[in-house]
């Protein structure tokens, strides 16, 4: 019992470390939205290759927004795709380590923003895993 108590607590310390660093790492993103503002919607947290995570958030009419993803180089060229509620894919990129996509909808609407990584290369043993930042800012 006493071993399975220590497992647990050092998988939570573990867990609690990781996130909280990828937070300071999203927070060393944000100058990059300037002239745009901070809707405070941040998203960060630690994948591996051949994963993917995905934060839905509503986009209103007459605002301009810049999205901003940025992760870990060590995860290689990350994928931006944005699926709108029907979860047709509407915009699509490949980049390496950061994303800025400045855009505005033509009407208000809730949009999935969905990072995948690549997969491990052929030979790799293990899987990298690194901090993933998604950041929305408005104007």
């Amino acid at each position: 019992m006493k071993n399975i108590l220590r497992i647990l607590s050092i998988v939570l310390i573990f867990n609690t470390a990781s996130f909280g660093q990828c937070n300071g790492f999203a927070k060393k993103s944000f100058s990059k939205l300037k002239p745009y503002l901070n809707t405070q919607q941040v998203f960060g947290t630690v994948l591996l290759n051949g994963d993917k995570t995905q934060v839905s958030s509503t986009f209103y009419f007459g605002d301009e927004y810049r999205l901003l993803i940025s992760a870990d180089d060590k995860l290689g060229k990350i994928q931006l795709n944005v699926k709108d509620a029907n979860g047709l894919v509407v915009y699509s990129t490949k980049a390496y380590g950061s994303i800025m996509w400045d855009f505005n909808v033509e009407s208000t609407q809730d949009l999935t923003l969905e990072v995948v990584t690549p997969e491990a290369a052929a030979g790799q043993t293990t899987d990298n895993s690194g901090c993933v930042a998604i950041i929305v800012g408005f104007k």
